[in-house]
């Protein structure tokens, strides 16, 4: 009996040991090409503890390091990622915990991207994957030595076609989670042009609710030029909403002033409604997380006391949850 016991909890070992270095294979599928010569792979994935993945030409396997079983989203590249390309970026795009590049296909490796998710259950993770493999003198963005019109942040890695395609994918994300339909259609996207708001990409998309209902609506994002990374995504009430659209718009943007100031960033609104409340239907309401040095994903409830004529902010109340 007991030498059964024994092999029993041997067998359970050897099956928890091969469950957590589980991988998980995917190809690529492929986008329209913009240039033979560039190219780039969004990846999406759902990670519990920590999880590797190798991209080599348009084959992609995923390591499992701990928790329940990642999951594949997105695997979509313009092209095969070239062997030792010439130029080569790692851009982080969504995720709550640590994405780092730990291997670098210049090294005539694969591109290896270590994830990292230390808080509890499962995440959604998105990163893209750039690079450059033309000849002669190199000139990012530019035709015939001129920056072309669209990039106006001299010095910067990203340029604004690219801040605006990471921006959608985020916005896309949220409207997929807020309206349950993938049917999600971008109009005009461009950068605010508002002072002290040029890291900032503004539009609007439709999204098709049922079979005859349309809506659209405005959306923005705050990017940083540098590294990719969308510091916060938001999509504000349908275009024509009315007063309490304007009011909503107003609190989201004082919660978002006064929590940036506290030295927070990456802010995500959860909900953001009129107060249901008997007597507090001039009170907007709702959570919204974000980033500190420290934690990630922190929690808060806010409240905004709001003149729904004109959405002037009476007073504003946020507190961690």
């Amino acid at each position: 009996m007991r030498g059964k016991l024994l092999l029993a909890v041997t067998t359970l070992a050897v099956l928890a040991g091969s469950g957590n270095a589980q991988t998980l294979q995917r190809r690529a599928t492929y986008t329209l090409r913009e240039s033979p010569d560039r190219g780039k792979c969004t990846i999406e994935v759902v990670v519990d503890i920590a999880v590797e993945i190798d991209i080599r030409g348009e084959n992609a396997t995923m390591r499992n390091f701990g928790g329940q079983a990642p999951q594949w989203r997105r695997f979509e590249c313009t092209g095969p990622m070239p062997a030792n390309p010439r130029d080569f970026r790692f851009a982080g795009v969504d995720g709550r915990g640590r994405q780092q590049l730990i291997g670098d296909p210049r090294n005539g490796g694969a591109a290896v991207v270590r994830i990292e998710d230390k808080d509890g259950g499962s995440e959604g993770y998105t990163f893209d994957l750039f690079w450059n493999n033309g000849g002669g003198d190199r000139r990012d963005d530019r035709d015939n030595g001129r920056p072309l019109e669209r990039d106006r942040g001299v010095g910067r890695r990203f340029s604004v076609e690219q801040a605006v395609r990471v921006c959608q994918d985020a916005v896309a994300q949220q409207a997929n989670d807020r309206f349950r339909t993938r049917n999600v259609n971008f109009g005009r996207t461009t950068l605010d042009d508002n002072p002290g708001r040029n890291d900032w990409v503004i539009g609007t998309f439709d999204v098709r609710r049922g079979f005859d209902r349309q809506e659209t609506y405005r959306f923005s994002c705050s990017v940083d030029f540098d590294s990719g990374r969308v510091r916060s995504a938001q999509i504000d009430e349908p275009v024509g909403g009315g007063g309490a659209g304007r009011a909503i718009d107003s609190c989201r943007r004082a919660v978002e002033e006064r929590i940036r100031r506290d030295g927070y960033d990456r802010i995500e609104f959860e909900s953001i409604n009129v107060d249901n409340r008997p007597g507090r239907n001039d009170w907007i309401v709702g959570v919204v997380r974000a980033d500190s040095r420290n934690v990630r994903r922190e929690p808060f409830n806010f409240s905004c006391s709001v003149n729904l004529r004109d959405g002037d902010i009476r007073s504003v109340d946020v507190s961690r949850r």
